[in-house]
């Protein structure tokens, strides 16, 4: 299992240099990957984490914002709280029986900000009356997983409650060497890699997206059909901590094919947030994928609402081409259901045949759906085939 998380050298370099350049680490940061192949995990998880300890680096920053968010200093000494056995189920009485949710949720964020290894497991069960899909269950775990590593990931292996999760992705995003070489050492086909391989994911992405890239490869490279949501995850994390152009420097040095469309395809819809414009300039500089397909009409979709007047002249600044036809659709997709006739009008103007048949199949069942006498007269004028305008009946019949 050792070599299982190794990638091509040449894409590891390509995708930490864009990425460091639009993160901007310092010049004296030694580089985190080497050019020489590893062949041991363990060497190379020692390297990656003497690289990235400080909190200037992509880690710190993303650990040390994960843990403000939690209401764990990354530096417990400045405010770290003493808690009596007394204090601790006092403020779980206040958690369970308050009615002010803003005193259960003050009451919580005192017990983490006391925590410790030798009163984990009193205040842990000060929340067990809480599902395990509350957010301060899975907080409490992630932050007891940050500050207990293995010990609390094997408490959750012998845990009824569903919690070895959430430690070990805490877990992953304070020690992702320490975490990963114990992941690494579980069998195949141990239920405690099957269950936690989301948890890397989540912990890795807090802590070092481009670690977390690299895990997420390898389980593609490994037939994990989860790899492309996992990459949408990665995405999600370094859209929140960084810029929008890392993040798209990040998607498209990504090894082609899936995972990248789906990276790029995620990056765009932000991106159309920020300035679709560049948005567009960007994924027209990429060549052509099914993830500009698909960022192209994600940031057409958006900007139909945000701008309709810009989106549409940059539609007309279009030759005819694929990408027009992903913008034409991702417009037209976005105006459909208040205006199906005028998305219909830009259906027709698409000029490959068969999107435009399924564009105006699906643009004309919604129409009938809607208005179903003006849709009924425009279908009749339409000049559809006769199976176009049976597929479009044939949905309305059903409902």
């Amino acid at each position: 299992m050792k070599n299982s998380l190794l990638i091509h050298t040449t894409w590891a370099i390509i995708v930490v240099v864009a990425f460091m350049i639009g993160v901007k680490k310092p010049v004296d940061e030694t580089p985190s990957y080497s050019t020489e192949n590893d062949t041991n995990s363990g060497d190379r998880y020692t390297r990656r984490s003497q690289q990235r300890g400080a909190s200037g680096t992509t880690q710190g920053r993303v650990a040390s914002r994960g843990s403000r968010a939690l209401g764990v200093p990354m530096n417990s000494k400045k405010i770290k709280i003493n808690l009596t056995e007394k204090g601790i189920k006092s403020l779980g009485q206040m958690i369970q029986t308050s009615n002010n949710p803003v005193e259960r949720r003050i009451a919580f964020s005192r017990l983490l900000e006391g925590l410790t290894h030798k009163n984990a497991v009193l205040i842990r069960e000060q929340i067990t009356h809480m599902s395990s899909r509350a957010g301060e269950w899975r907080d409490f775990h992630y932050a007891w997983g940050q500050l207990a590593g293995q010990a609390s990931v094997e408490f959750g292996q012998d845990s009824k409650e569903m919690d070895m999760a959430a430690c070990f992705s805490g877990w992953a995003s304070a020690n992702p060497r320490a975490a990963m070489d114990w992941y690494e050492s579980q069998p195949d086909d141990s239920k405690n890699r099957k269950d936690i391989k989301w948890a890397a994911v989540h912990g890795l992405s807090d802590n070092d997206p481009i670690f977390a890239t690299e895990y997420v490869l390898n389980r593609f490279e490994n037939g994990d059909k989860d790899a492309g949501k996992m990459i949408n995850h990665v995405a999600s994390s370094l859209l929140r901590v960084g810029s929008v152009i890392d993040a798209a420097q990040w998607s498209e040095n990504l090894p082609e094919g899936k995972l990248r469309d789906t990276a790029v395809g995620r990056v765009a819809r932000d991106y159309a947030g920020d300035d679709p414009s560049k948005a567009i300039a960007w994924l027209t500089s990429l060549p052509e994928s099914q993830g500009q397909s698909k960022g192209v009409g994600a940031v057409f979709y958006s900007w139909a609402k945000s701008d309709p007047e810009a989106a549409v002249s940059r539609i007309n600044q279009m030759g005819v081409s694929p990408i027009r036809d992903t913008a034409l659709a991702g417009y037209a997709g976005r105006i459909v259901y208040q205006d199906p006739a005028a998305a219909i009008d830009l259906a027709n103007t698409i000029s490959n045949p068969k999107s435009r048949s399924d564009s105006l199949v699906r643009y004309g069942r919604i129409y009938l759906r809607h208005e179903p006498e003006a849709a009924t007269q425009w279908l009749a004028e339409s000049g559809l085939t006769a199976d176009q305008k049976k597929r479009i009946n044939s949905s309305y019949k059903r409902r």
